[in-house]
């Protein structure tokens, strides 16, 4: 998954990959995979990022072209991310075996997920979003004044 919005964003505030790797508290080598997507950028650091970006997370991970802020929580966790997945699968009235079965994943790593247990990888997010139309701005808890349009 390559994350060229999220370098465009750095570059656009004249911010090299070490201060954006001071900022997420990580090393710049650990950044650096990030953003050249040859690691999975977690989403409670792409929200973070959002944040100082005055964006929001669909933008940074192109799903839609409106850079629009989007205000998000504060404490993003994986269990928070987990809890509005599931919110947001039940509200589709899917199951857990269906998730699973689109992701090509067994139900019980499927559950880790919801119940977060583990960090549910920013590619298959993505594809979920994608599959079953999740914004996943709500995923992030964001609250938007107007809707995003996302692109399919």
């Amino acid at each position: 998954m390559q994350f060229g919005k999220i370098r465009d964003l750095r570059e656009d505030h004249d911010l090299r990959q070490s201060e954006i790797a001071e900022f997420l508290g990580v090393k710049r080598t650990t950044y650096a995979m990030w953003e050249l997507g040859d690691v999975n950028f977690p989403v409670e650091k792409l929200v973070i990022l959002a944040k100082r970006f005055h964006t929001n997370v669909e933008y940074m991970l192109d799903l839609t072209s409106d850079k629009r802020e989007v205000i998000y929580p504060d404490d993003i966790t994986i269990e928070f991310i987990g809890r509005q997945l599931k919110r947001y699968r039940l509200k589709l009235q899917k199951t857990q075996r269906e998730f699973a079965d689109a992701l090509k994943i067994r139900q019980s790593s499927y559950s880790y997920y919801e119940d977060g247990k583990t960090r549910i990888p920013t590619n298959k997010l993505v594809f979920l979003s994608k599959k079953y139309h999740i914004p996943l701005n709500y995923i992030c808890g964001g609250k938007s004044k107007e809707k995003i349009t996302i692109n399919l």
